[in-house]
């Protein structure tokens, strides 16, 4: 009896990391899902202003296709909607260099817990992190390094992930569609989309 092999591969991000205004959509990159067994979608998301949404938050929807081309099939599979709490709006005291931890800041403190989104001049450079360690008014400690140098600015909190497992048997084409216009006043977000999968061998 032959024995099955699996393997996980990294694919192309279906959304690199971007900025998305208030009160508009927009659709990811599409995936054709020949010869994957299963795909984890990472979904990254942050408020790209200091006010909260009111309403409805952003919505990640995964849809599913019925045929190869066209967009005549598309199919909602699952969903995921970030939450409406206004980010904590902290200030650094000086430019953060690749690999820092702590973090120097002024009189705002996040929580432990929460995820700084450090939006980079470069948005491609822009990076999420999280707190385990506080010292109110004085820094912060994240729990693992920069990978690029960061200005001294304002950087919000409140950032969400969102891990999402799909079985692609039966499922021919996946993308997901971002919904910033549900609420009663919407805000501009920052996102990304990753995506990996389990792979069948022999």
């Amino acid at each position: 009896m032959a024995i099955k092999t699996y393997t996980n591969t990294v694919q192309t991000d279906l959304a690199i990391i971007q900025t998305l205004a208030a009160d508009l959509v927009v659709k990811s990159s599409e995936f054709l899902t020949a010869g994957k067994l299963s795909a984890s979608i990472g979904i990254w998301h942050a408020k790209d202003s200091a006010s909260a949404p009111v309403g409805a938050g952003t919505k990640y929807t995964i849809e599913k296709s019925y045929a190869l081309t066209g967009d005549d099939s598309w199919m909602p599979i699952t969903w995921v909607q970030a939450g409406l709490t206004a980010p904590t709006v902290i200030t650094t005291d000086a430019e953060e260099a690749p690999g820092q931890t702590l973090i120097e800041i002024g009189v705002t403190t996040p929580v432990v817990g929460d995820i700084i989104c450090f939006k980079n001049g470069t948005i491609g450079l822009t990076e999420f992190r999280e707190v385990i360690a506080i010292s109110a008014g004085v820094s912060c400690t994240l729990k693992d390094g920069l990978t690029n140098t960061q200005a001294q600015g304002t950087y919000n909190t409140q950032v969400e992930k969102f891990d999402i497992k799909i079985d692609l048997k039966g499922i021919v084409r996946l993308r997901v569609f971002v919904n910033n216009n549900l609420g009663t006043t919407n805000r501009a977000i920052i996102f990304e989309i990753k995506l990996t999968t389990c792979d069948g061998i022999g």
